[in-house]
């Protein structure tokens, strides 16, 4: 019977604070809503790490309850998504998987709501996000031609692109966010978690090497094509790609100023990301050698 009133007390009190801070975010007209993505996957997580699945799965049905009692829809979303972040994280530490799986993880569902928040959300709430950031980057094209700078006839396309990119960085910077809070909370709740990697120890793995690698000549289907929605594809693919490099180049340069007991090499790899060719360059290098290991 102990065993049984523990968790039952433990998710009340769960569904009662979550419940206040949905109840807040609605009365202050979603004002909480951008702090709340981060705290809801968290109940989900710690259950189905102490408890199983099918325990965590029970309170999240439970917690997506409540935007429907109040009325709240638009947080109904928010809620739904962070609860299936909350379960597969929770999926994930009770499986034991690694801290890199958690973290990809993670990221892909949050990549996709962040994608259907901008491309179909917006649009059921009556706002054209696409169309406004259109309007600004013509704007400025307009402006640069005013001013006699020459505009890149693929300029809409290359700005274009950025907005899948800031999806993509903010889903991972939401994911490693998410990450650390509920590896700090897991820990202080005594549940076994595994230890995150140092920085140094991270590599671009040789499977995905090669795939970056391919990626990096991705600028050369611009010249095949005049579809806008291909050459964002291509251009997406090319500045993942050479970031994927530029990071592990940053890394490798790192470990070396240290070693060498250069540290003005510290400063300098910093350079790797505004001159993507030596980022490139040094992170073909370090991934397809063994040279950290030596």
């Amino acid at each position: 019977m102990k065993k049984q009133v523990r968790p039952i007390t433990e998710g009340a009190m769960m569904l009662a604070i979550i419940g206040v801070l949905l109840l807040l975010n609605r009365m202050t007209g979603q004002t909480l809503i951008g702090f709340l993505v981060f705290i809801l996957p968290l109940p989900s997580i710690f259950y189905i790490a102490k408890y199983g699945f099918k325990q965590g799965l029970v309170l999240s049905v439970a917690i997506l309850l409540f935007p429907i009692l109040i009325g709240d829809f638009v947080a109904l979303f928010y809620v739904g998504t962070a609860i299936v972040v909350g379960l597969a994280y929770g999926y994930g530490v009770y499986k034991d998987k690694d801290n890199g799986w958690l973290i990809l993880v993670t990221a892909f569902f949050t990549l996709i709501s962040l994608i259907i928040e901008t491309y179909l959300l917006s649009a059921f709430v009556g706002e054209d996000l696409i169309g406004e950031f259109k309007v600004i980057i013509q704007m400025l094209m307009d402006s640069l031609t005013a001013s006699g700078t020459a505009v890149p006839p693929n300029f809409m396309t290359i700005a274009m692109s950025i907005l899948p990119l800031m999806l993509i960085g903010m889903s991972l910077a939401q994911a490693v966010a998410t990450h650390i809070i509920a590896f700090i909370l897991l820990q202080r709740l005594k549940i076994k978690t595994r230890k995150m990697k140092p920085l140094f120890e991270l590599i671009i793995p040789r499977r995905f090497a090669y795939l970056f690698a391919i990626g990096i000549f991705a600028n050369l289907g611009l010249t095949l094509t005049t579809n806008e929605v291909l050459q964002i594809i291509f251009t997406n693919i090319y500045m993942i790609s050479s970031m994927a490099f530029c990071t592990d180049a940053f890394i490798f340069i790192l470990i070396f100023a240290k070693l060498s007991g250069k540290r003005f090499l510290s400063f300098a790899a910093i350079l790797v990301f505004f001159i993507p060719t030596i980022g490139i360059v040094f992170g073909l290098f370090d991934s397809y050698t063994d040279i950290r290991h030596c």
